[in-house]
């Protein structure tokens, strides 16, 4: 799994955890960290993430040991497809929508209000798509 800027593959969908440790995950061709293609599902055991600084920035790395491919299931597209296409969007962008509607006959629309009103939605977006992430490793029972 390996993407750049948000462009590449990634395991999404994460199952229930196995009797003996392994999970059931879809990859994924994603752009922009949203999922488009679905690639093919694994049976696989998720190893710890690590954290590799370079030059101004860094990386996550995570080990994956697969097990086995087994097919794709529709329900699981269907539900991936609906959590990062629907319900993230709207839970991200929703405060802030819904703040600019409730100010928008109140503002005159000038600029400090609109670089508040980006300047939160861009907080929302990030701070909502890691708390989605983190809470699904949780439920899953994957390591840190």
């Amino acid at each position: 799994m390996s993407t750049w800027n948000g462009i590449g593959t990634k395991y999404l969908g994460f199952g229930d955890r196995n009797r003996d440790g392994s999970h059931h995950a879809t990859e994924w061709f994603v752009l922009f960290d949203l999922p488009v293609v679905p690639l093919r599902r694994h049976r696989l055991t998720v190893g710890a993430s690590v954290y590799v600084p370079s030059g101004n920035g860094g990386r996550t790395i995570t080990r994956y040991t697969v097990h086995e491919e087994t097919p794709l299931r529709g329900g699981e597209i269907a539900r991936t497809y609906l959590v990062w296409w629907l319900v993230g969007p709207l839970i991200a962008v929703g405060p802030a929508a819904l703040l600019l509607w409730s100010v928008s006959d109140k503002q005159d629309g000038g600029f400090g209000f609109w670089a508040f009103v980006l300047a939160v939605s861009v907080a929302w977006v990030v701070g909502a798509a890691t708390v989605m992430s983190a809470v699904n490793r949780r439920r899953r029972g994957l390591p840190k």
